[in-house]
């Protein structure tokens, strides 16, 4: 497994990611708001009780653990099963999948970009509904192929509850910024990669 092609890899769907969230800064916001501070990548400003907190990581890890057992279920099909086997070899590739291909990618585009945009237009309650059912419907896409029509709807339902409790997290927890959220959705992309790059994950 080549680190130079993953690391490429990466990046590209990374750039990729920001071609939409930069044109519509740089024609929209760039005269009065930093890019980074426009998609919330700055230091999180706590602003939910802790209990809150708590309740809705511990939904999250939740559902996250719910997703795992579904997509672990396509066997070869999921995203991960190219680390199969790999073990040390594969840990670059996996952290370089996890936190940079997929889940700051993911949450720069869903919620970074989309939410907050549609945030800022219909309020917290229809934005962030409507991003986290883009962010399952993306999901469903992605498995229709490989998947039963019943696994199908869950993968979609899980990763939609997953996408709006990430952006509650993000958006009324955390002021905005969607480092925590990033944090999470890697951590359980590191998970799946390295379980499977080990085969600790069946």
């Amino acid at each position: 497994m080549s680190y130079l092609s993953s690391a490429i890899s990466a990046f590209v769907q990374l750039g990729l990611v920001l071609v939409l969230p930069l044109a519509w800064w740089a024609l929209a916001a760039r005269r009065t708001v930093a890019f980074l501070t426009w998609i919330g990548l700055r230091r999180p400003t706590w602003r939910a009780s802790a209990p809150q907190l708590a309740c809705a990581a511990l939904s999250w890890v939740f559902v996250g653990l719910v997703s795992i057992v579904l997509l672990q279920s396509l066997s070869r099909g999921e995203p991960a099963s190219r680390f199969a086997g790999s073990g040390l070899a594969g840990v670059v590739p996996v952290l370089l999948f996890a936190i940079i291909q997929t889940s700051l990618a993911e949450e720069i585009f869903f919620r970074g970009f989309l939410g907050k945009r549609l945030i800022a237009r219909w309020g917290f309650g229809v934005g962030n509904a409507v991003q986290a059912v883009v962010f399952g419907l993306l999901h469903v896409a992605l498995f229709a192929s490989i998947a039963g029509p019943i696994q199908v709807v869950l993968i979609g339902a899980a990763t939609a509850a997953s996408g709006w409790m990430t952006g509650w997290i993000n958006e009324k927890g955390a002021e905005g910024s969607i480092i925590p959220g990033w944090l999470l959705h890697a951590t359980a992309n590191l998970i799946v990669g390295l379980g499977t790059a080990f085969n600790l994950l069946a």
